[in-house]
């Protein structure tokens, strides 16, 4: 499920590598063995626009947020409990790791015209 996020996610990560950067010189670290909760919100990008798609799910803070705007806009939300950091794919990993928890990454494009978040809902 998570490796065809791969493209969007290099762009993603491309846009927060500085912000990463910064928080590893300033001696932050994530747990190697840190644990996700997540939940994804799809929707077919013909079905809404990518910067309407954005500001709706950037307003997401907490999973109960994600399921009723999912159901607002007919977009199909699945959950994915006990997801290892290193299971994903590298890319991924720090976007899902500066993300606060209750709040959404941004928008990822899958080939195929599909609009992505994911949005944590738990981390240990």
């Amino acid at each position: 499920m998570l490796s065809r996020f791969v493209p969007a996610a290099v762009l993603a990560a491309t846009l927060l590598a500085p912000a990463t950067a910064v928080a590893q010189a300033e001696g932050a670290r994530t747990s190697a063995v840190q644990v996700f909760e997540l939940a994804q919100v799809s929707i077919n990008a013909a079905a809404i626009a990518p910067t309407e798609f954005a500001q709706k799910t950037q307003a997401i803070r907490s999973c109960g947020d994600a399921r009723q705007l999912a159901r607002d806009l007919g977009a199909r939300v699945t959950r994915d409990n006990f997801v290892r950091a290193s299971t994903l794919p590298s890319e991924l990993q720090p976007i899902l790791a500066e993300t606060p928890t209750g709040h959404a990454t941004p928008v990822l494009f899958e080939q195929g015209g599909a609009l992505h978040v994911f949005v944590v809902c738990g981390r240990s």
